[in-house]
């Protein structure tokens, strides 16, 4: 069967405190995606508290028909009529808040190489309000799709492996415990489908759903070295029914303690600033990172940032150098560690996990051994911009 390319179902509007839904499909009366062809909308006052969603539709939109995208009893319909594999289509879907707990289905995902030629191949990627990617969990059918690793590594691409007639099969993305500010979804044919012109394809996508916006937006977490003393600062873009935050601190990444306690607004829609004064922080590095606690008594953690008392720059040096590719020592002064990135002279990001040592430095170790040749270890600074180091690689 020709494939279809449908997209999304996001469930109701007035559920319990934190839900949100939008329902995209043709039974709808409220959320429909109007008007048919249309390649952007906006959906206002969805869920408590409201949450307002816009999404838009780029790439090869000359190559839709059917008069899609539009409504369907199984979702937002998007057909195509692609001429060759490079030819794509995105929709990335934002929250003017970021929400918890997303998830969305996709419907019809497959391959027919026999009578028609299309694979069809969605790339799935989502970011948080600082535009971190967030790594998705995704259930499929393995009979007729299958899952991949995409260009960075919170992206994952599902795409077609045989043939699904009735599009019926259903594959479920989830965003657990992340606070999901966008996500984007790129459609086109895989590389399966033979040279020249491929014929009609599509997906659908439905039940779109989230169970709540982010209780406490986080805009910023930063140390500065005062003399021998430590200041850390935060501000919160929105607050919800929190309570207070705990300022926790570690010498080794592994065990962290509470050094502090600071009361939060409680419930504001406007940015609030943070500060705590670490009088007595530990010989050498010093991690810090803040546990964010509700009025129900759940929380959450803010990321990891590494302070050394004994000077205020921000820089490091990277050694050995050349580097036998397996590890590489990183010696700095104040870093937050989710701004460091390994990246190859193409600029493609290296997946590496960090491991905590003494006298102000780190060991980077990168999932596979990287292979001779010259690399880039970078720091995007608070104020300043991109700090690049080079890294040689000879084995």
């Amino acid at each position: 069967m020709r494939g279809l390319l449908v997209l999304l179902a996001v469930l109701c509007t007035q559920l319990s405190f934190g839900q949100g839904f939008v329902d995209l499909t043709s039974e709808s009366e409220t959320t429909k995606w109007l008007p048919d062809g249309s390649l952007s909308h906006t959906f206002t006052n969805l869920g408590t508290p409201a949450v307002t969603v816009t999404a838009n539709i780029q790439g090869s939109t000359n190559r839709f028909n059917n008069n899609t995208p539009r409504t369907d009893s199984r979702g937002l319909w998007l057909s195509m009529n692609l001429g060759s594999r490079t030819q794509v289509v995105t929709i990335s879907f934002t929250f003017s808040d970021p929400v918890t707990n997303l998830s969305f289905a996709l419907l019809g995902i497959d391959r027919e190489l026999s009578f028609s030629n299309y694979q069809d191949r969605v790339a799935i990627e989502a970011y948080d309000d600082k535009n971190a990617g967030i790594l998705p969990t995704i259930t499929y059918n393995p009979n007729t799709a299958f899952l991949s690793n995409g260009t960075a590594p919170h992206i994952k691409v599902l795409s077609g492996f045989n043939t699904d007639p009735l599009d019926t099969t259903r594959a479920t993305v989830n965003f657990r415990n992340s606070g999901v500010k966008r996500f984007t979804l790129t459609y086109g044919s895989g590389s399966d489908a033979r040279n020249g012109s491929l014929s009609t394809q599509s997906i659908f996508l439905s039940s779109l759903s989230w169970s709540n916006i982010v209780p406490v937006q986080l805009m910023y977490f930063r140390g500065k070295a005062e003399a021998e003393r430590v200041r850390l600062s935060w501000a919160t873009a929105l607050e919800i029914n929190s309570s207070h935050f705990n300022v926790e601190r570690s010498t080794d990444l592994k065990e962290f303690a509470t050094i502090g306690k600071l009361t939060s607004a409680g419930d504001s829609r406007q940015v609030i600033n943070y500060s705590f004064l670490d009088e007595a922080p530990l010989p050498g590095v010093n991690y810090y990172r803040l546990k964010q606690v509700d009025k129900d008594g759940t929380s959450d953690y803010s990321k990891i940032i590494a302070v050394s008392p004994q000077t205020e720059a921000t820089q490091f040096v990277i050694y050995p150098n050349p580097s036998d590719g397996s590890s590489v020592r990183l010696q700095f002064d104040n870093l937050e560690l989710d701004r460091l990135r390994l990246i190859t002279m193409l600029g493609q990001e290296i997946p590496f996990e960090i491991q905590a040592t003494s006298n102000n430095s780190l060991t980077i170790r990168p999932h596979k051994i990287l292979e001779n040749g010259l690399y880039f270890m970078t720091y995007q600074t608070p104020d300043r911009g991109r700090v690049s180091q080079k890294l040689w690689v000879t084995r």
